[in-house]
């Protein structure tokens, strides 16, 4: 049972396309946007609500979970084209989160970690820029 697991383990891993470990990574970064723009649009703090009014949070929440859901999709086979349209759509709901921040100054970590952020989606975007597709081996 124990090899049978560890076998359907190590297959699925060599269908990820390479680099691996990044696109895990990049997965489950994705996946923290998709949720947390969830909760924006089921529950936003009244700090956004202040700053946005009542209806951007819903737009504000749409992007990161748009960002966040297409990024899943498309991160672990390499589809490039569509996780520049996750890329494109996490970064404006993270510039619509700076704009919270800046109006708000509720943390003085909130916004060099938005930056943070943002800067390493910037990364990724020149990594696929040129590509449609990662190669395959």
């Amino acid at each position: 049972m124990v090899k049978g697991v560890a076998a359907f383990l190590s297959r699925t891993f060599l269908l990820i396309a390479e680099p691996r470990v990044i696109r895990i990574i990049m997965f489950f970064i994705y996946g923290i946007f998709a949720v947390a723009g969830y909760f924006v649009i089921v529950k936003p703090s009244a700090s956004i609500i202040n700053v946005l009014g009542e209806d951007l949070p819903v737009i504000f929440g749409a992007f990161l979970t748009f960002g966040g859901v297409v990024g899943l999709l498309a991160v672990l086979p390499g589809i490039w084209w569509l996780e520049r349209t996750g890329l494109i759509s996490s970064a404006v709901g993270l510039l619509m989160y700076l704009t919270v921040v800046l109006s708000t100054s509720a943390s003085s970590l909130g916004f060099p970690f938005a930056m943070l952020i943002l800067l390493f989606l910037l990364i990724r975007w020149m990594e696929i820029r040129r590509y449609q597709l990662a190669p395959r081996g």
